[in-house]
């Protein structure tokens, strides 16, 4: 029988769980809100980078705010004059690239911070695509790195004064460190496998360009953990999040308004955020399938991409699907070869 102190206990731990799932399911939503409102290039990525800021624990100290879009500035102005490089030198890009795509992992690998690399990576390979087409668009592309990651600080520091840190809420869990020699393993895997296709795409001169960003973000999860369990984990985030995306749109074009637009995805980003912070086993499936549903949900009721929405969610639904069977099959194929490369 419980007595009065344990169910003390559990009542502290579920208003901690639901503070922490409205900071994060409100900021989420806050952030898709404004991208849809403003719609700068690739404003929709916003809210996939606000969770790495929010669950955090604490809002970040001015100069921690500061260095960090400091560094997304530099990552920004790089990526754009490798982009250029990459239209007029292709045979150089082509060199540089897995060499520069093995370190960025390996510094993922061995604790580098994540908002950075994840920069970085977007910045090596979704750029130099769009090159091909215009250096005013990677120009923009490029650009959005800052706008993003800015309107994420800003977010972030009204969600903490909204909903402060609780005596009872966990610490952030630390982001495993592989030894040297694995980490170097698995970052010339992950080179490969992203590089590869980029350099794929750059030959056939392929335009969808998002698909090799997607490889890149599935591959990076898979590297921590090349179990079957987190594969199929991985398959099926991308299935719930695409069927939640359809859902979604479906309703949102039945009734296209801004306001059914807010009390549409204020309820699923907080189910969703529950899920995430619920210390669960599967808590980081549920964080990929939140990501997911707005990375196709977002794109198709924007003007980014040409067409009808219903196109657009089927080009990123296409998109999503191809690049997380490229990256599992791909992975585990490097990984049955391991042992023989081994000395």
């Amino acid at each position: 029988m419980p007595t009065d102190s344990t169910a003390s206990v559990s009542c502290d731990a579920r208003r901690v769980l639901e503070h922490r799932a409205l900071r994060l399911g409100i900021g989420i939503t806050v952030v898709f809100l404004v991208a849809m409102v403003y719609q700068w290039t690739l404003a929709y990525l916003a809210p996939i980078f606000l969770p790495l800021l929010l669950q955090a624990g604490r809002p970040l100290r001015v100069a921690e705010a500061l260095k960090l879009l400091v560094a997304v500035l530099i990552v920004m102005l790089v990526s754009y004059y490798l982009a250029a490089m990459s239209r007029l030198l292709s045979p150089l890009f082509a060199l540089l690239l897995i060499p520069m795509l093995f370190v960025t992992f390996r510094s993922l690998f061995r604790g580098g911070p994540v908002l950075i690399i994840l920069m970085v990576l977007i910045g090596l390979v979704l750029p130099p695509l769009t090159a091909k087409l215009s250096l005013h668009g990677t120009w923009d592309i490029s650009a959005s790195f800052f706008w993003n990651i800015g309107l994420c600080v800003i977010v972030s520091y009204v969600l903490f004064v909204l909903f402060p840190p609780l005596p009872g809420e966990p610490e952030p869990k630390p982001r495993p460190v592989l030894p040297p020699a694995e980490a170097d393993w698995r970052a010339a895997a992950l080179a490969v496998i992203v590089g590869g296709y980029e350099l794929v795409y750059l030959a056939f001169d392929w335009h969808n360009a998002h698909t090799p960003l997607y490889i890149a973000v599935f591959a990076s999860t898979l590297g921590f953990s090349r179990t079957a369990g987190l594969a199929k984990g991985i398959l099926a985030a991308n299935i719930v999040g695409g069927m939640v995306a359809v859902v979604m749109f479906e309703l949102t074009a039945a009734a296209p308004n801004f306001l059914f637009l807010v009390a549409l995805t204020l309820p699923v980003m907080i189910v969703f955020a529950r899920a995430v912070v619920s210390e669960a086993p599967w808590a980081p499936l549920a964080s990929f399938a939140m990501s997911v549903v707005l990375l196709i949900f977002g794109p198709s009721i924007s003007p980014y991409g040409s067409g009808t929405g219903f196109e657009n969610l089927s080009y990123r639904l296409f998109e999503l699907g191809i690049a997380a069977i490229y990256a599992v099959a791909a992975t585990f194929v490097l990984e049955t070869f391991r042992p023989a490369l081994k000395p």
